[in-house]
């Protein structure tokens, strides 16, 4: 039956505007530490109903991010039940397959799979997320020359999306589990995504 899932999303780093890493760059710090975070609108895998429901990723890769062996950590929603728990996890760490299994490759330490109480907030241009304790990350989209609309990067090379993105900047960013990291006024991107698979 295969999945489907659609909602917003949004991701924050700790490289400056705008992250060279989409474009097979190097990061412009020592290493890459990206917070990515879904809210599910509407999506189901195999019938189980995942709508409404969250899950965050968090990332922490060598300069270039295509050498690989990054470490992960993925956090997923504790208001669902075992079976939506499962579907979620699935879709989200590429197990279901989809554009997210292209990334599998990269990873050499998955740190935890586990659910945590998160919240996911979007408000016009502006997005928090925060996973009890442990992580918070908040996004605000930038206004183009057109003095309306964000600036749109539309189809870059590499990413966890591959819808068009929408370029942002990081607000205060925290994430101390696995490893630590605090930044801020550093990179962030938001879409709607959709996966499919």
């Amino acid at each position: 039956m295969g999945f489907s899932v659609k909602g917003d999303y949004f991701e924050t780093c700790n490289c400056e505007i705008s992250c060279n890493c989409i474009w097979l760059g190097s990061a412009t710090g020592d290493a890459c530490d990206v917070l990515l975070a879904w809210h599910v609108t509407e999506g189901q895998k195999d019938g189980v109903d995942v709508s409404g429901l969250n899950a965050v990723m968090a990332v922490h890769t060598p300069k270039k991010m295509t050498d690989g062996n990054w470490k992960v950590a993925l956090y997923l929603d504790d208001r669902a039940t075992p079976e939506q728990s499962a579907a979620l996890g699935a879709v989200f760490s590429g197990g279901a397959g989809g554009h997210l299994a292209a990334l599998g490759p990269l990873i050499g330490e998955v740190a935890g799979v586990v659910p945590a109480s998160i919240s996911f907030n979007r408000s016009g241009g502006s997005l928090k997320a925060t996973v009890g304790n442990l992580l918070s990350m908040e996004s605000e989209e930038l206004v183009g020359m057109d003095g309306s609309k964000p600036p749109v990067i539309s189809n870059a090379l590499f990413g966890s999306v591959s819808q068009p993105m929408t370029q942002a900047k990081a607000g205060a960013v925290r994430y101390h589990d696995h490893w630590d990291a605090e930044f801020s006024g550093t990179n962030s991107f938001v879409t709607d995504f959709v996966y499919e698979g």
